[in-house]
């Protein structure tokens, strides 16, 4: 008897495991990451989901371009994500000030997740916080990909 509910509680406990793990899968399939750069005379934006990255420079967006993303580049901007501590993200301080002055955009990051979003503090583009750089210099890069396309 005993090994029998051991077994039926193994046998319900992993099936449990991969039903999140399918969850955890479709909460990432609705993941947005922007980043937004804007000062008086520019704006840039680089949006990443999972299928898709868009490129506008376009204050209005009335001038996007879509591009197809990858799945590898995909799962390295959620591996990226994943370092960092989300709701930090608003207090994270910057490590330069030029903004300020108008000797940088403004710049930051929104993650959106569903119709939750949460944004970053603004910081300088060029000079972001290092614990989103590595995330930053990813979501830029979509551009030079885009260059290629």
């Amino acid at each position: 008897m005993k090994f029998l509910m051991t077994f039926l509680m193994l046998l319900f406990t992993t099936k449990e495991c991969n039903d999140n793990s399918k969850t955890d899968s479709a909460q990432t399939d609705s993941i947005t990451i922007t980043y937004q750069a804007t000062s008086r005379g520019s704006f840039q934006e680089v949006s990443v989901s999972k299928n898709s990255f868009t490129l506008c420079n376009d204050l209005e967006r009335k001038e996007k371009s879509t591009f197809n993303n990858t799945e590898a580049h995909w799962k390295e901007c959620l591996d990226l994500l994943s370092k960092i501590d989300i709701e930090e993200l608003p207090d994270i301080e910057a490590p330069t000030s030029m903004r300020h002055y108008d000797g940088a955009p403004h710049a930051l990051i929104i993650i959106k997740n569903g119709s939750e979003e949460i944004r970053s503090s603004t910081f300088d583009h060029g000079h972001p916080p290092a614990k989103i750089k590595t995330l930053v210099e990813k979501l830029l890069s979509f551009k030079k990909i885009a260059s290629k396309e």
